[in-house]
């Protein structure tokens, strides 16, 4: 699903399909997304360590970004995944969290956006 050529500057202009059926909108997170990640976090069986979920979405765009995966559920909108790097070449992500029912492609999606971005960041 997510390729080399990912466009890390289209994270706000497209959705993109699961498997599951679902379609996901990556964006950057924001300290109004605490709430939202420790209960990710939770969901997804980790324990949700406050100084974590508190520093995710606290970043300095320069040296570090974190993404959000959002979709729209009943109740609004939820985030299903997050993930984060350090912009220097070659990074890797840190560990990417996401909802156990959007599996492994989610994972997939978020870990080529973040490496992406880091990519471009680095040039």
């Amino acid at each position: 699903m997510a390729s080399s050529a990912f466009d890390p500057g289209a994270l706000l202009a497209r959705t993109y399909p699961l498997p599951t059926g679902e379609r996901v909108r990556l964006r950057l997170l924001r300290q109004s997304d605490v709430t939202a990640v420790r209960q990710l976090l939770v969901e997804a069986g980790g324990v949700s360590d406050e100084l974590e979920v508190r520093r995710l979405p606290s970043f300095d765009p320069r040296h570090r970004v974190a993404i959000g995966a959002a979709t729209l559920r009943p109740g609004g909108e939820a985030l299903v995944g997050v993930g984060a790097i350090d912009l220097i070449a070659g990074a890797d992500p840190d560990p990417i969290v996401v909802d156990p029912s959007c599996g492994d492609a989610l994972e997939d999606l978020l870990g080529s956006a973040l490496r992406a971005r880091a990519r471009r960041a680095a040039a």
